[in-house]
C-alpha cells in the first residue's frame, strides 16, 4: 500500500494506543500494574516491580515519539519489540484461554477495558503496522520530515 497519508494516520493511531496505555498506568500506583502482572504467571516475582515501573514509561515515550514522528524507523522498531513481547506474554499465559478475563493491566485499572482477546488483536495489529512503518520511504506530517526539510536533507531515508 503506497498511501503515505494512510500510514501517517496508522502511525499516529498506534502511537496513541501506546502513549495512552503507558500514561494511564503512570497515573496509578505501580502496585496496580504489579497485581495485573502477577496474574500472568510468566514473570519471576522479583522482576515484576521493575517491569511495572519501567514499562509504562517505555510505552508512553515510544508512543509519543511515534505520534510526533521523531526517528520513526527506530521508534517503530521499539514499538514492534514491545508489541511482540506483549503478544508472547499473552500467548504464554493461561489468561487468554480463560473466558471472561478482562483485566490485563494494559490500560491501567481505570483506563480503557478490553477483553484479553481484543487486546491480543490490538497488539497484533500494532505489530503489523509498526513493522511496516520501519520500511516506509516517507513520513508526512512528522518531526522527521520537518527536520529533514529544515536542514536541507533531500533524502527522507
Amino acid at each position: 500500500m503506497k498511501s503515505p497519508f494512510l500510514w501517517c494516520l496508522l502511525r499516529i493511531l498506534v502511537g496513541f494506543i501506546f502513549a495512552y496505555a503507558g500514561f494511564s498506568k503512570l497515573l496509578e500506583p505501580s502496585a496496580n500494574f504489579e497485581a495485573a502482572l502477577l496474574k500472568y504467571g510468566v514473570f519471576s516475582p522479583q522482576w515484576i516491580p521493575w517491569i511495572a515501573r519501567i514499562l509504562p514509561w517505555l510505552e508512553w515515550l515510544g508512543g509519543s515519539l511515534l505520534i510526533a514522528g521523531y526517528a520513526p524507523r527506530a521508534t517503530a522498531a521499539g514499538i514492534s519489540f514491545l508489541a511482540l513481547c506483549f503478544l508472547v506474554t499473552l500467548a504464554s499465559s493461561n489468561l487468554l484461554l480463560e473466558s471472561g478475563g478482562t483485566d490485563c493491566g494494559c490500560f491501567g485499572r481505570f483506563g480503557l477495558q478490553l477483553s484479553l482477546r481484543q487486546i491480543f488483536l490490538v497488539d497484533l495489529l500494532s505489530l503489523a503496522v509498526s513493522l511496516r512503518i520501519i520500511f516506509l520511504d516517507e513520513f508526512p506530517f512528522s518531526l522527521h520530515s520537518f527536520l529533514l526539510k529544515r536542514t536541507g536533507g533531500g533524502d527522507d531515508k
